[in-house]
């Protein structure tokens, strides 16, 4: 029976390992679309996520924290014999994150549903997901069928996570995905793994626009956002004094507002204001008055 969403989510879900400096460890929900799809859900948003979880333990939590959320799981994968992907990232050093590759690279094109089958208003695509073979073409058809879903595609960019030492190829292999997406979200991160340490926000922006996106929403940490839209760039001003806990957060509230009809300057400045209310990392309490 066909479905109609808000969100249609596709990419990377797994468990995120925190290791605290004054010791301990936190496991909180993992990967961008698992994130990005917890933080719509929370704001109000009808959501389904497209992705695939091992048949164990850890890929049983990441199910259950999303389904706790109210977000349809009914293409959410298990894959025997694989296991779930594990992020380990130190709070204090985030740039030294390491990876236990798992089962979500192997989400295949013909796991996804046919737009006949799930509507929606925005397909948000994990840029994680462009890494590999099966994964990289399950998330370009998506991108590039979002218009047949009744909506607009939206791809969190990601390079960061991707080949941050092979910045020429990071581009290469993004170019199909930034030609099929009509709205792109990234971070000061992704800035400095595509064009280097100094070009600035709006400069990355822009060049990112030329790619094929209509709008482009930027965190530049503490000096608050950039919105490319329409050929201009704006300078957003911070709501914080220090960067977002979650990088999920934001580009999550930018999308809803888009997704709602919310102009995207409007959306933006939502998001920063979201994004600073957000104290800590993992699946946020449902607010839906942002």
């Amino acid at each position: 029976m066909p479905v109609e969403l808000d969100w249609f989510t596709v990419g990377d879900v797994g468990l995120e390992v925190r290791d605290h400096a004054r010791g301990g460890r936190g496991v909180i929900l993992g990967g961008a679309a698992a994130r990005l799809a917890a933080h719509a859900a929370a704001l109000g948003m009808r959501v389904a996520i497209a992705g695939k979880l091992g048949d164990d333990d850890a890929g049983g939590q990441a199910s259950q924290q999303l389904r706790a959320l109210g977000i349809d799981l009914r293409w959410l994968r298990r894959a025997p014999g694989l296991r779930t992907t594990i992020w380990h990232e130190p709070p204090e050093h985030p740039e030294s994150w390491r990876l236990e590759r798992g089962a979500d690279q192997a989400l295949r094109l013909d796991e996804l549903p046919s737009p006949t089958l799930a509507g929606a208003r925005l397909t948000v695509v994990s840029g994680f997901s462009l890494s590999v073979e099966p994964a990289r073409s399950a998330a370009v058809w998506a991108l590039e069928t979002a218009e047949r879903r009744r909506g607009r595609s939206a791809l969190l960019l990601e390079a960061d996570r991707l080949w941050s030492t092979n910045a020429r190829v990071a581009r290469r292999v993004l170019e199909p995905a930034l030609a099929a997406a009509y709205s792109v979200a990234m971070n000061a991160n992704d800035t400095r793994a595509l064009f280097g340490p100094r070009v600035t926000a709006k400069e990355a922006a822009r060049s990112i626009a030329e790619a094929g996106p209509r709008v482009v929403y930027v965190e530049d940490g503490e000096a608050g956002a950039v919105l490319y839209e329409s050929g201009r760039v704006q300078p957003l001003s911070p709501r914080a004094d220090s960067p977002p806990a979650d990088r999920f957060a934001g580009p999550a509230a930018f999308w809803k507002g888009l997704a709602t009809g919310t102009a995207p300057r409007k959306a933006a400045l939502t998001a920063i204001e979201y994004a600073a209310s957000i104290r800590r990392a993992g699946v946020p309490r449902p607010r839906v008055h942002v």
